[in-house]
């Protein structure tokens, strides 16, 4: 599995065009080489020239955009731009940004429209050469019938998954066993770790550096090497990005002997 970073962790800095070839500077020179592009929080539009643009950053300094997580309503809107972002960006894999609440909220009659939703979208997408992964948050922990949201959507459909560490700890899953349940199903990862605060203890929990929190990334990486995944990004909520993200890099080179 190859390290990364998601660029969430960055969205509050990259506000410019100009901002992307500064900050991609500087991944640079922490040894990062993978990103996975947050196009909900992107400063342009949703563009063959915005593709182009954060392109042209990326490869100035070495960078590979090797997926993008996209709402499913941009996704899915027009197909034809979808596909030329991809392709533009050299990315292989659309994460689904979040699951539909009002159909989730419906049991499993929604999630079978769902189902059927992200079936059509695959579809389309997989002559270009682009996989659809699914990206989690708790809510896939929802019990439905005998299993859960995720287990559902597993069972139901052909797609991918973009595993959370931090989401699937706040669900109350277990990310080496959800790992081992989609072997094969998970080219891509968020690396999030978990912390107990004082504020957490009102809000269930928050997500912190790597190596910081509650979370056995030992585990987890020795999981996802068995699994098959293709890259693990890093990713926080934080204040203060580039110092979160040097702290989670340099704990996972330790872990993974420079990987």
């Amino acid at each position: 599995m190859e390290l990364g970073l998601q660029t969430f962790t960055l969205h509050k800095l990259l506000r410019k065009p100009g901002d992307f070839d500064r900050y991609f500077a500087r991944l640079a020179g922490m040894g990062i080489k993978n990103l996975e592009l947050a196009v909900d929080y992107l400063p342009m539009a949703f563009s063959l020239d915005g593709a182009q643009l954060i392109h042209a950053a990326a490869q100035k300094h070495g960078l590979r955009i090797r997926s993008c997580q996209i709402k499913y309503a941009a996704s899915s809107k027009d197909i034809a731009n979808t596909t030329a972002f991809m392709q533009a960006l050299g990315a292989e894999i659309l994460v689904n940004s979040t699951i539909d609440l009002k159909l989730l909220n419906q049991g499993e009659k929604g999630l079978k429209n769902y189902c059927e939703m992200l079936e059509a979208l695959r579809a389309k997408l997989a002559p270009a050469g682009i996989a659809l992964a699914h990206h989690n948050h708790h809510y896939e922990f929802l019990r439905i019938g005998d299993g859960n949201a995720l287990s559902f959507l597993a069972k139901n459909t052909s797609i991918d998954f973009a595993l959370d560490t931090y989401w699937c700890q706040k669900g109350g899953g277990s990310a080496p066993a959800l790992l081992d349940d989609l072997k094969g199903r998970v080219p891509v990862m968020h690396l999030r770790d978990f912390a107990i605060t004082k504020r957490g203890l009102l809000t269930g929990g928050t997500d912190c550096e790597i190596g910081r929190g509650n979370i056995s990334f030992g585990a987890i990486l020795k999981a996802a090497e068995a699994a098959g995944v293709r890259y693990g990004m890093v990713e926080q909520k934080t204040k203060t990005p580039m110092e979160s993200i040097a702290l989670s890099w340099n704990f996972l080179q330790t872990r993974r002997g420079g990987l």
